[in-house]
């Protein structure tokens, strides 16, 4: 590679680089982008946590997929603004796996949430209130 060609690659790559925005804001925005909140709550470590949503036909259109939530981690996700009927799907390590299907109203820029908890000796997945 001559000297010439050299130097215009090397200012090239240093244009591209600064270009590039380094700001923290990227984290709020990526956390903007997820309208859908799991918290787990319970002691147990989710495996997995999906989320299908489905279409009025029953046909599955999407399933989303969470990975090794701990205790106070939450799962996220993004599902389309509008009435939205879904089943969230619970893999806990070395346990069964728990289901429930729930019907919500999806806003623009509104979050929905829920938790995991363990009530009555059973696993449980139960939405947070707004004003909670």
């Amino acid at each position: 590679m001559t000297r010439k060609r050299f130097v215009t690659v090397l200012t090239l790559l240093i244009v591209l680089l600064s270009a590039c925005d380094t700001s923290s804001d990227t984290e709020v925005v990526k956390n903007e982008e997820y309208n859908l909140m799991i918290t787990n709550n319970s002691p147990l470590d989710l495996k997995s946590v999906v989320v299908t949503v489905k279409q009025k036909d029953t046909t599955l259109i999407n399933s989303l997929i969470d990975s090794n939530i701990k205790l106070g981690e939450v799962a996220k996700f993004r599902v389309e603004d509008g009435k939205q009927t879904f089943k969230i799907t619970l893999n806990p390590k070395e346990n069964y796996s728990v289901s429930k299907e729930f019907n919500e109203v999806f806003g623009k820029g509104e979050i929905v949430e829920y938790q995991v908890i363990i009530e009555e000796n059973e696993v449980t997945i139960k939405k947070i209130k707004a004003n909670e």
